[in-house]
């Protein structure tokens, strides 16, 4: 299919995992909308991370459009003569009431519009080509790494392991993305997740694809998405809670391990390139009951 992206782009959008996974299942792809350069988290990264739009060149018509992200002006929707979707991350905290579309695809399973018609819960996934296994894991030089976007909350996961663990090695900080990310997380043990607002993180298939054993919160959609405490992953209710989630996966390895492999099972189908084939399935089969529709030209 020709498939136009339109997104704002910045370094780690959603919209560009979407349009490399398209690109890999043997689409024709184009992207457009706002440029943000190099510099995200307020932290300058290397430039190699810009994501630059390909916009459609004149004579090229879309059969799809994928608003990504959802942080458009409503009128993105518009100027289009084929379905118009939109992927939306943050239902969670926004209800994208303003976008005029034929369908949403939303990243969790709970908030606004979840259960509306012409709606479908499509979680986050991982690019299968950056998050790859690493070290093995008895190997790895970190007992657990939180990277990325920093906050409250976080910070306060951080200060509280470090002050329960005396000698805990911990990668912490901002600025590492795509293959340095990775690289990160494939030498740590444990990955520590705290979401933004009770949401499974893309970070959580990312970071069980690349072998960690997985630290996380409670989220709503954990039991819908087969994440189980203690069997692919350790969820806890409280910082403190976290603290002992962190002392029994680096006190008892072995059990520890049997989880990052169990994890890493339960990520292996939740490829960007598997999520992308949903909406493009959905296309191919709105495109077919509108032909049925039209008359017989003879």
């Amino acid at each position: 299919m020709r498939i136009l992206i339109k997104a704002h782009h910045y370094a780690v959008a959603s919209g560009r995992y979407m349009a490399d996974a398209l690109l890999r299942l043997g689409h024709d792809v184009r992207t457009d909308g706002p440029v943000h350069g190099n510099v995200i988290w307020g932290v300058t990264v290397d430039e190699r991370h810009e994501w630059l739009p390909n916009k459609p060149e004149k004579g090229w018509a879309p059969e799809l459009v994928i608003i990504a992200d959802a942080h458009l002006e409503p009128d993105a929707t518009e100027g289009h003569d084929c379905p118009v979707v939109v992927y939306g991350v943050d239902n969670h905290v926004r209800d994208y009431a303003q976008y005029d579309v034929d369908h949403l695809f939303l990243a969790h399973g709970f908030g606004a519009r979840i259960g509306e018609p012409d709606v479908t819960w499509l979680p986050c996934g991982y690019d299968p080509r950056v998050f790859k296994p690493g070290k093995e894991w008895a190997e790895r030089e970190y007992d657990a790494a939180l990277v990325g976007v920093q906050y409250g909350p976080r910070n306060e996961l951080l200060y509280v392991l470090l002050s329960n663990f005396i000698g805990i090695r911990i990668a912490y900080g901002v600025g590492a993305l795509y293959e340095d990310f990775a690289a990160t997380y494939q030498n740590a043990r444990l990955s520590l997740v705290r979401s933004a607002a009770g949401d499974v993180a893309q970070r959580v298939w990312e970071t069980a694809a690349m072998g960690c054993v997985v630290v996380k919160d409670a989220n709503a959609d954990d039991e819908a998405l087969g994440l189980a405490d203690g069997k692919n992953c350790l969820i806890y209710t409280s910082p403190a809670e976290a603290v002992e989630k962190v002392r029994w996966a680096l006190s008892y390895p072995d059990e520890a391990q049997k989880i990052a492999r169990a994890g890493q099972r339960w990520a292996k189908p939740g490829t960007w390139d598997e999520r992308m084939k949903v909406i493009v399935d959905w296309a191919q089969a709105r495109s077919g009951q509108q032909a049925e529709k039209e008359p017989d030209s003879e």
